[in-house]
């Protein structure tokens, strides 16, 4: 089974679980509000780029239709007042993408059934832009329009879960750009007192199961050597027998619980590729460390998290290559991406040797936005960090396909804040940025 899959698979049925958890919390309000939106788009936004990352359009062109109305209430800091209309629209989404995910998991052909979706998108936000016409700032009639159309990219060639996962990905192997990624015809599903979907191939299950015959027939061999209440000696093949079974036990739970970082190295390294071709610039993604295991139940918070942070580094951090031979750096530009564990702590750090980030910029943005609490000439480097963090804040002024909304930060605050993790980031405006996440 490809292991991109997996996680494709585990993010978009996380992503629904929460959407949904997000609307059975307000049922009983009058009104949406912005923490609900905030909160939605997030969730869209995150679906919208996995979703385009996998090729997968039929889940990826609705999401972007979804996230531009989603813009408009943002954009304008409109509360959501026609429950009606748009709780029509975000159940279609709901039902659309939840059954296009289990077709996914079955290996059926996804379905291209968002028209009626589309339709209701434009004909309601067409209703909103009448309605606020002397309140709004923007949201282009564009928005709607591109928004339903998919772009083309290249396919890259993932190593399944069956091959060899060595730290070098094969780059060199490319597939025809129509050709989409065959979806897992098997799965089974855990899932964990939270949300959480983890994946279990049936060869982990296998490896319970062995182990389990195994101690059972030790049982029964102690039992037919046990006569009423007489002892008997428990020899050293006996404890070597019960230490072999603790060993498969382990190993079992291990495989069942645990895994590698090396699908999401993969799937980092597509993201790179991607978004060099596309932005034109020359871009390298260096990785170690990514054969360190960690709990499988935390892998889509921590996958969808490293996917902002990297689109983040290629887009706001890499400059182009005139910039940097400028500057005088290397025309190719450096990502460092690496998995450790210390002292029973997993740290991940994403470094660039990009243009660091513009404090200037993170404080116009929360100025636009009205975030500031105090003269933005007060705020220390530390506290303009953390504005990052904050929905709407971002340092570029016209939003492109991979970064811009002002979501990216949230979403990695968000994750890796409910993982029980902390965020720590430092820049050096003009020569790079790192950021560090501790679980």
């Amino acid at each position: 089974m490809d292991s991109m899959m997996e996680i494709f698979y585990e993010e978009a049925t996380s992503l629904i679980n929460e959407l949904k958890s997000a609307i059975q919390k307000y049922k009983d309000c009058k009104t949406y509000d912005k923490e609900f939106i905030n909160n939605v788009f997030r969730i869209i936004h995150t679906m919208k780029a996995d979703s385009t990352m996998m090729l997968l359009d039929t889940i990826a062109v609705p999401s972007r239709m979804f996230e531009s109305l989603l813009v408009f209430f943002r954009n304008n800091k409109l509360d959501i007042e026609d429950r009606e209309s748009f709780d029509n629209i975000i159940q279609k989404y709901v039902g659309y993408v939840s059954d296009d995910i289990e077709r996914f998991a079955k290996g059926e052909q996804l379905e291209q059934m968002h028209k009626d979706l589309e339709e209701n998108i434009k004909k309601y936000l067409g209703q909103l832009k009448e309605q606020y016409k002397d309140e709004i700032k923007n949201t282009s009639p564009e928005d709607i329009a591109s928004a339903a159309q998919p772009k083309k990219r290249q396919v890259y060639y993932i190593a399944s879960a069956s091959t060899d996962t060595s730290t070098n990905t094969n780059k060199d192997k490319k597939e025809d750009t129509t050709k989409k990624p065959e979806p897992p015809k098997k799965m089974k599903l855990e899932e964990n007192a939270g949300d959480a979907v983890v994946l279990i191939k049936q060869k982990d299950i296998d490896r319970i199961y062995k182990s389990i015959k195994h101690y059972n027939k030790f049982v029964n061999s102690i039992e037919e050597r046990f006569n009423g209440d007489r002892r008997i000696e428990i020899r050293h093949r006996d404890l070597m027998m019960l230490k072999n079974i603790k060993c498969e036990m382990s190993d079992a739970v291990e495989h069942l619980t645990k895994s590698d970082f090396v699908a999401i190295a993969q799937k980092m390294e597509v993201v790179v590729d991607e978004m060099s071709a596309s932005l034109k610039k020359p871009v390298k993604l260096v990785v170690r460390g990514q054969e360190t295991l960690f709990d499988k139940s935390k892998r889509e918070k921590i996958s969808s998290a490293l996917v902002h942070i990297v689109r983040n580094a290629v887009d706001h951090g890499i400059e182009s290559m005139d910039v940097r031979e400028q500057m005088g750096k290397a025309p190719v530009g450096i990502i460092r991406l690496s998995f450790k564990k210390k002292d029973d702590k997993l740290i991940i750090t994403v470094e660039d040797d990009g243009a660091g980030i513009d404090k200037k910029a993170v404080l116009k943005s929360a100025e636009k936005n009205n975030i500031l609490k105090k003269p933005a000439e007060e705020y220390t480097d530390e506290e303009i960090i953390n504005l990052m963090y904050t929905s709407g804040v971002s340092t570029t002024e016209k939003p492109n396909d991979y970064s811009g909304r002002g979501v990216g930060m949230d979403v990695i605050h968000h994750n890796i804040v409910s993982l029980g993790g902390t965020i720590n980031i430092t820049s050096n405006y003009g020569y790079g940025t790192k950021v560090k996440l501790t679980l």
